[in-house]
């Protein structure tokens, strides 16, 4: 009876000591090669997928007494224990290798299989690597708004194994790698323009499935934006004006209408309409654009001038102006396929008016080529001439320029004016008259430019208007005026050379 509590405590000591042993089991790689040796198995690391089953061989070249494995520190399984069952999923074969079955990815780690045999105590490493597709997250996420001027950052957390590599994309453009802290990366850009908007993209990728995609939409608001299909609207008295002005805003901009500063009244004489001309929106269309239209439906004479389209947002305000007017529209040159003398050139332009044209100003001027080795430029010379009366309202106008210099380069432009005032300036159109002349960049049209500058220029150049101005009246009187015109042309010509000799002298 005395024997039986030491007997007890001897047996609680054992078994104490082969639960630590099992659970706190030291695996001894000092001797590798002796190992190597003696497995028959080979270390291996086995690369899988979720589910999957995968066997990890362990057998020795001589029987073994007891085999038992771990995954990093914790243990798996032991053969001396078979009271102590493994986890699920893991089953211990007769010769020592361990499968486990439906790997999930807490099953990556490396396993140590440990055997005991006459031949002594051998370890042998095997791993399990459970391959995994990526996944992404990106922050912010679904739409940030933001306005110019904003910095906007966004950041990605990929997942995967192995670990996926983070590529960017901008509206479907590539983007330059962002900065990265482990398996995050992010990108930080300043707010420049409203063409920033869009769909920004985090993609990652492993080899393991298909890329994993997460995306944030960015809409950049900004100040409206007034564009006007007609600067300039023509009308007459009694008629009805449409005065037009499109919109573009984000958020959604209010319009007001404007007469020389005062709010236009709405009402019996005047209204206003709008219609969106993108209905559709979505996250890609997300810009309110609007035509927005005042009407003006018995224009008086104090209905004209000067009109202000004004939108305005929680972003910022712009306003464009039109202006309603009664005068002629701008004159058009038209080409004159005729044949043209050496001192004469047929212009032919074309203008509307919806009131009667009175008269015309019509504005020459010589240009310098490269055959001409000063380069001289005359002031403009006006003419003005009357208009045919006409039915209808557009007016087709001929006239013939005399006393020009051979071989020359000329500009022209041309005005017309009915009882509301003056049109705007024509665009200048280049001819030259006949003879051999080199015209450098020579083009049609080009727009009226301010010769306030070239006039400082050439004030000190000789100046013809008067002389031109004679020659032009007397080719324009009829044939028997031919003959002097040629004279006058003769003198002019002279002048023209006497003075370049006194210059260069």
């Amino acid at each position: 009876m005395k024997m039986l509590p030491k007997k007890c405590a001897l047996d609680l000591w054992i078994f104490t000591c082969l639960v630590l042993d099992f659970v706190y089991a030291e695996l001894d790689f000092s001797n590798d090669l002796e190992n190597s040796q003696k497995f028959k198995s080979i270390p291996t690391t086995v690369k899988t997928f979720e589910n999957d089953t995968v066997l990890l061989p362990c057998t020795l070249k001589t029987p073994f007494r007891y085999v038992r494995w771990h995954r990093d520190d914790v243990a798996l399984v032991d053969s001396r224990h078979p009271e102590i069952l493994p986890p699920d999923r893991i089953m211990l074969w007769p010769n020592g290798s361990l499968q486990v079955a439906n790997v999930q990815s807490e099953d990556t780690g490396d396993y140590y299989c440990e055997m005991n045999s006459d031949s002594g105590h051998v370890v042998q490493q095997h791993a399990i690597e459970v391959q995994l597709a990526p996944r992404v997250l990106i922050e912010p996420s679904g739409l940030t708004e933001l306005q110019i001027g904003a910095t906007f950052e966004v950041v990605c957390d990929a997942q995967g194994v192995p670990q996926p590599v983070i590529d960017w994309r901008w509206n479907g453009q590539t983007l330059a790698p962002g900065s990265s802290t482990g398996n995050r990366q992010s990108h930080v850009m300043e707010i420049k323009s409203r063409s920033q908007s869009g769909l920004i993209e985090c993609l990652a990728s492993n080899g393991v499935g298909e890329p994993a995609v997460a995306g944030v939409y960015l809409h950049v608001l900004f100040t409206p934006e007034v564009k006007l299909p007609q600067p300039v609207v023509y009308t007459k008295l009694g008629t009805r004006a449409h005065l037009e002005c499109i919109v573009e805003a984000a958020p959604a901009a209010t319009v007001k209408w404007f007469h020389h500063g005062l709010p236009v009244a709405l009402g019996t004489h005047s209204s206003s309409h709008e219609t969106e001309l993108q209905s559709n929106r979505s996250l890609d269309h997300y810009v309110n654009d609007v035509r927005h239209l005042l009407v003006i439906k018995n224009v008086r004479n104090a209905d004209m001038g000067q009109y202000e389209c004004r939108a305005t947002n929680r972003i910022g305000a712009r306003s464009a102006s039109i202006e309603l007017t009664g005068r002629p529209m701008p004159c058009i040159f038209k080409i004159n396929p005729g044949t043209q003398s050496s001192t004469s050139h047929v212009l032919v332009w074309q203008t509307e008016s919806l009131l009667p044209i009175m008269e015309f100003k019509l504005k020459f001027r010589q240009i310098p080529s490269n055959n001409v080795t000063r380069q001289l430029r005359t002031n403009w010379t006006e003419l003005t001439i009357p208009a045919q009366a006409i039915n209808g309202l557009i007016y087709i106008t001929t006239y013939t320029l005399h006393g020009l210099q051979p071989a020359s380069l000329y500009e022209v432009s041309v005005l017309a004016r009915n009882s509301f005032g003056w049109s705007d300036n024509s665009k200048i159109v280049r001819f030259a008259t006949g003879g051999e002349v080199e015209l450098p960049n020579y083009s049609t049209e080009s727009e009226l430019q301010n010769d306030v500058t070239e006039e400082q220029d050439f004030r000190n150049e000789i100046t013809q208007r008067s002389d031109t101005l004679r020659a032009s009246m007397m080719f324009n009187s009829g044939s028997a005026a031919e003959g002097r015109g040629l004279s006058g042309s003769l003198i002019y010509s002279i002048c023209i050379c006497l003075t370049l000799v006194l210059i260069y002298q």
